[in-house]
């Protein structure tokens, strides 16, 4: 009985410092465009396709770590994306969420309603705030083989297929918009800081002008 009682005790005090650390953090507004860049010729050779990490968090999750919200500060870059012939936008979706440290930031699964985009993206505070986005266009499927891998000549007919990846981590600055890309595919993250978890549902920033990135053009880092 001593035993369980420890040991709940411990759970319990484990439970209190994360909420405690969650709301000491800074709370952010967080959003992100995911596009894939048209007519783009290239001869990069993308990677075979590796397992996708799967995190249990997604911009629905609501909890004390993340809180799901229906402002958008992007719509009119999402609309000029989407107006464009150079892109077709996957996805587009914002939640709110405090920035952690590196070994307590956890990953936030990202994936397309229309199957195209699969990944997740990580944000994590160092000395400044910085941004992992590990995601997938899946423009080729893998083959479906509901009897063996292993065709009657001995083939392996499951074989792996190759999708563009992007895969980068910047250094970034809150209230200014990021771009990541490759030649195929690429995505827009705004951080904007937030007094409470609902405050950015009163009163959403209007999105600074710029310009749509050229095909293929330099990643800024910061």
């Amino acid at each position: 009985m001593k035993s369980d009682f420890l040991t709940q005790l411990l759970i319990t005090f484990s439970l209190l410092m994360i909420s405690i650390s969650s709301h000491a953090a800074q709370w952010y507004h967080v959003e992100i465009i995911v596009f894939e860049q048209l007519f783009t010729v290239t001869d990069e050779q993308w990677p075979y396709m590796s397992e996708i990490e799967k995190s249990p968090i997604n911009p629905s999750t609501n909890n004390k770590r993340m809180k799901p919200t229906a402002v958008s500060t992007l719509i009119d870059s999402k609309n000029k994306l989407s107006r464009s012939s150079k892109y077709r936008v996957h996805y587009h979706h914002a939640w709110q969420q405090p920035i952690m440290r590196k070994g307590s930031a956890k990953a936030v699964t990202i994936a397309a309603a229309n199957g195209m985009i699969e990944g997740n993206i990580r944000l994590y505070k160092s000395t400044y705030l910085h941004a992992s986005v590990d995601l997938w266009l899946l423009e080729n499927k893998a083959p479906i083989n509901n009897w063996s891998d292993i065709s009657p000549d001995g083939e392996n007919i499951n074989l792996l297929v190759r999708n563009p990846h992007l895969k980068q981590s910047h250094r970034i600055r809150s209230k200014k918009l990021h771009f990541f890309d490759n030649p195929k595919l690429g995505a827009l993250l705004q951080l904007t800081p937030i007094e409470t978890p609902t405050s950015a549902q009163q009163s959403a920033k209007a999105l600074e002008s710029y310009s749509l990135p050229e095909e293929a053009a330099p990643t800024a880092t910061e």
